[in-house]
């Protein structure tokens, strides 16, 4: 079972859970980015031993092996390993089984977790939990066991989390009597989230519940997990912060990466135990593969352009790779796209009646071109080769209204190249499908007078490759009174696509229905080619959360995909998409900036009728004194030369 997009529970799968894990050994994955032929370096669980047959001696007249027992639960704790004895059993034709435990290649898909196995006997860490297959091969035959490491851990707070002074057993009070007037409420993450594993610095928010608790018992739980945390209230706002450290995080994410949900609660008490309060529940769960890739986005205050390499393990801040002085020395650098190798950007200067180009090498930190007088453009989106990106400009136009086609521009020069006919449309905000195949743009009224930034009364047009050409523009959302539609985001999988509807005003479009930061700004999606099928909202990830309150009008704005298709568990994708919104970080107070936002996708209910998404959670490296917003992901952050 995992948590589902409205945090409840849903089946994974029909098979029960001990018997699909059954599956591991035949489950290997080489994850690749989409579109590409190259592959990825995703997949934080996979360890050396993830390999099935060919890994052992020859042994030949065998024809099956197994391994004994094929399940097996042991517990662990820090400074508790543990051990487990398996034996492997070889069968010739007509033949009884023979015992050949030192015979056999034996090896595990988490080294991390059990970090040696030799003859039969597998020896666990003593840092996470989680279950692992354990292996024996020959040359020519494998088997797989399934072992299941329960985990539980004692965890106190340091630093403001232990001021002041614990007591010396701090669980102890909790045994106290229940009290539901100290109760505290759990605010932040929200309920049903699903997290990468190596997003380390997702806080816990709650309110304490009652000026009489002074002590909190923070708890991560299930079937397999029993960490827990003891701390003070470290204040933030109304309430109290807790982010747990390396070794906390781990403990958690490890032993829960691509299983199953986790329930997180909050206790609070006196020192005395007096009295002990009860949250209610929430739940996370957490991906089998490491969310990997760079993501830049752009910051208000700085006016440039920053970065973030989920793939480092040394990263703690934000660095700034574009600035104001690296155009034209003053101008704001702000709309931007990568190739998806990540080497190249182009960015847009000025905004607005401006939109010259800068191409930049994001690796030499230097500028490739710039044609700041000869091209203009707003929005773009590259091919998956590097070669060439497609953009617009209308904002040169007469009273900024008419037609205006797509504009392909060189990918090493900046220059352009020729124009797609968009048939009598204006084309804005195009995105370009990782096979090539499609380019998904939004369709502005051609008679209002709008800015490309600020377009109005939209819907949303495609074209798709035909032969060396584009075919004709093609409806894909149709305009609808009363709404705008806006900001295309092809999926990886190239299948559908997720983009922003807003509701106008009683009294017209104005600046609450332009497609730049509407307060009712919503995600949906739409398969691609649309068919008959009608626009779905992204339930889950366009949610409030406790500090929202009823408020659904949180600028959930401009979506955009991590390139790579990655796995939830075993037998299941999982997508991850930033957008920008407004909505409440927790008990963090409400400065009305936009902050990045990030959520996962169910791929194989995309297309159906249920709600592919999942909650959503705030980036925790960013800024908070700023807004931060046109999130673009590459496949990786490449090294900046010094």
């Amino acid at each position: 079972m995992i948590a589902n997009r409205s945090g409840l529970t849903r089946s994974m799968t029909k098979v029960p859970l001990i018997v699909a894990l059954a599956f591991i050994s035949a489950c290997t994955f080489s994850p690749k980015p989409a579109g590409s032929g190259a592959a990825g370096t995703i997949g934080g669980a996979a360890g050396s031993g993830a390999g099935g047959t060919g890994g052992g001696p020859p042994l030949p007249g065998y024809t099956s092996i197994r391994i004994d027992p094929p399940t097996a639960t042991v517990s662990v704790q820090p400074g508790s390993p543990a051990m487990q004895a398996y034996k492997a059993f070889g069968k010739k034709t007509g033949g009884a089984e023979e015992d050949i435990t030192a015979k056999v290649n034996w090896s595990v898909d988490r080294p991390m977790l059990v970090p040696k196995i030799a003859g039969g006997v597998a020896t666990t860490g003593d840092s996470a939990g989680g279950v692992v297959a354990v292996r024996a091969t020959t040359a020519v035959l494998g088997a797989s066991a399934t072992l299941v490491i329960k985990f539980s851990s004692t965890n106190v707070a340091t630093g403001p989390g232990a001021t002041p002074a614990l007591p010396a057993t701090p669980a102890q009070p909790f045994g106290g009597p229940a009290d539901t007037t100290r109760a505290p409420q759990l605010v932040y993450p929200n309920d049903g989230v699903l997290l990468p594993p190596n997003l380390n610095g997702v806080e816990v928010h709650y309110r304490p519940g009652s000026t009489s608790n002074t002590l909190f018992e923070i708890a991560f739980s299930n079937a397999n997990t029993d960490v827990r945390v003891y701390t003070r209230c470290v204040t933030l706002e109304d309430g109290c912060v807790y982010k747990p450290d390396a070794s906390v995080w781990a403990q958690v994410a490890e032993t829960n990466r691509g299983t199953g949900s986790v329930a997180v609660s909050v206790r609070g008490t006196d020192d005395a135990g007096a009295g002990v309060g009860q949250s209610a529940t929430i739940k996370i769960s957490f991906s089998k593969d490491d969310v990997r890739g760079g993501l830049y986005y752009w910051t208000t205050t700085l006016k440039s352009i920053l970065r973030w390499d989920f793939g480092s393990t040394t990263q703690t801040a934000a660095e700034t790779v574009v600035s104001p002085a690296d155009g034209d020395g003053s101008t704001c650098v702000g709309c931007h796209a990568l190739s998806h190798d990540g080497t190249r950007m182009v960015a847009t200067l000025g905004g607005q009646n401006d939109g010259r180009i800068l191409l930049w090498d994001v690796g030499k930190k230097m500028a490739m071109a710039k044609p700041f007088t000869q091209q203009h453009s707003q929005f773009e989106s590259w091919n998956s080769a590097g070669t060439m990106f497609v953009g617009m400009y209308t904002d040169n136009h007469a009273n900024h209204s008419g037609p205006s086609n797509l504009i392909l521009f060189d990918g090493a020069t900046a220059l352009m190249m020729g124009e797609i006919d968009t048939g009598g449309l204006r084309a804005d905000h195009p995105d370009w499908s990782r096979d090539d195949q499609h380019i998904v743009f939004t369709s502005v009224d051609t008679m209002g007078s709008y800015t490309d930034q600020r377009p109005q009364k939209s819907g949303l047009a495609y074209i798709e490759r035909s032969g060396t050409g584009w075919s004709a523009p093609m409806t894909y959302v149709p305009y609808v009174a009363g709404k705008n539609r806006y900001y295309p985001a092809v999926a990886p999988t190239n299948d559908f696509v997720v983009f922003n509807e807003s509701t106008c005003p009683a009294s017209g479009s104005g600046g609450d229905c332009d497609a730049d930061t509407d307060p009712t700004a919503t995600l949906y999606s739409m398969p691609l080619p649309p068919g008959t099928a009608q626009p779905s909202l992204l339930v889950s990830a366009n949610a409030p959360g406790v500090n929202d309150g009823t408020n659904t009008a949180l600028t959930n704005t401009y979506a955009k995909w991590s390139p790579f298709i990655f796995q939830l568990d075993e037998m299941h994708k999982v997508l991850w998409a930033t957008f920008s919104s407004k909505r409440r970080y927790g008990l963090y107070k409400d400065t009305g900036n936009l902050y990045i936002w990030m959520f996962a996708v169910d791929p194989g209910a995309a297309s159906g009728a249920g709600d592919p998404s999942y909650a959503a959670f705030c980036l925790p490296f960013q800024a908070l004194d700023t807004s931060n917003h046109i999130a673009q992901w590459t496949e990786q952050a490449v090294p900046i030369i010094p």
